[in-house]
């Protein structure tokens, strides 16, 4: 009889305890438990032309009336396509991706 009222006990005892334990962790605050995020970026200044130069040799492939981001692409007269990976101010460098051959059409794919 005694074991059962002390196992009765305890079992109370750690029940209550983990019924407080959850409700005060569900009350927390969730800026003590929040990830910090990220600085916010500031906007981009924005000019009226854009020099896109070659990243290695610095070589200006061409200037444009448009605002210039990174990732965009540019294929250069000599048919070179480019992707922006940096831009500084009114500058922005691309670095080379591929050759583009632009006399053969590229095989079109049948429906599935």
């Amino acid at each position: 009889m005694v074991r059962h009222r002390r196992f009765c006990l305890i079992l109370g005892t750690l029940a209550i305890g983990g019924l407080l334990l959850w409700i005060l962790l569900s009350y927390l605050p969730l800026h003590i438990l929040s990830v910090q995020q990220k600085p916010e970026q500031p906007p981009q200044k924005i000019y009226d032309y854009y020099t896109i130069v070659e990243e290695t040799t610095g070589a200006v492939l061409m200037r444009v009336p448009l605002v210039v981001s990174v990732g965009d692409e540019l294929i250069s007269e000599d048919n070179k396509r480019y992707r922006v990976v940096k831009v500084e101010e009114d500058r922005a460098y691309a670095r080379f991706i591929e050759d583009i051959n632009i006399d053969q059409p590229k095989p079109r794919q049948r429906g599935r």
